[in-house]
């Protein structure tokens, strides 16, 4: 099923829906556009309701709100605070994996994230989501989301411009790493491997 919004009745104020989460790894695609990217605050709250459980819990790398009575309130805050700091928001999922045993989703996204008033352009940021679902009569539910950030993507959201320089601190990093591999290994003898070459066999302890 394609989650998607039919036009306002007259009078309403609440988006109706035509689809429930019955086949997460097909609908949810549809279900985190109507969570970042809705046309009207109505829709984007209407969807928090219908998709994640009451006592839903919610990580990121810059806030943190654990599962409680009626905490998805909170989570529609998170939610209206990023449409606000960010009127325009461009989204693609590129992967979506499923595990129906353990009820869980794992989402790749790409996103493009400009603050308002922000006089950097935006640059595409990767983000990696686990939700847990809990499923009800039939029907799923997100219980528990966890977003994952690398580093530079983080600042390419915040700001861009710093993302480059974090990504060659990054691969400094790795140099640093195997020089000092080398001087441990050389110098101290700590971690040595007893053969080596490369060939791919395994090293007898």
């Amino acid at each position: 099923m394609i989650l998607f919004c039919t036009p306002h009745i007259a009078g309403s104020t609440k988006p109706t829906y035509t689809t429930t989460m019955e086949k997460p790894a097909q609908e949810i695609d549809a279900i985190v556009r109507m969570l970042t990217s809705a046309a009207s605050p109505d829709i984007q709250k209407a969807a928090i309701q219908r998709f994640y459980t009451s006592d839903a819990g919610f990580r990121h790398p810059l806030c943190y709100i654990p599962s409680a009575y009626n905490s998805r309130e909170d989570i529609l805050g998170v939610y209206q605070w990023y449409r606000i700091m960010s009127p325009h928001i461009e989204l693609a999922v590129h992967d979506v994996v499923y595990s129906p045993e353990h009820k869980k989703l794992f989402l790749d996204i790409t996103q493009k994230f400009h603050i308002r008033w922000n006089p950097f352009p935006p640059a595409p940021a990767k983000l990696f989501v686990h939700l847990t679902l809990r499923e009800e009569n039939g029907l799923f539910y997100i219980a528990f989301q966890e977003d994952f950030y690398r580093p530079d993507d983080m600042l390419a959201l915040l700001v861009p411009p710093l993302a480059g320089p974090v990504r060659m601190g990054l691969r400094a990093a790795a140099v640093a790493s195997n020089l000092a591999a080398h001087i441990g290994q050389l110098v101290f003898g700590v971690w040595l491997p007893h053969k080596a070459g490369g060939s791919g066999t395994p090293v007898d302890t």
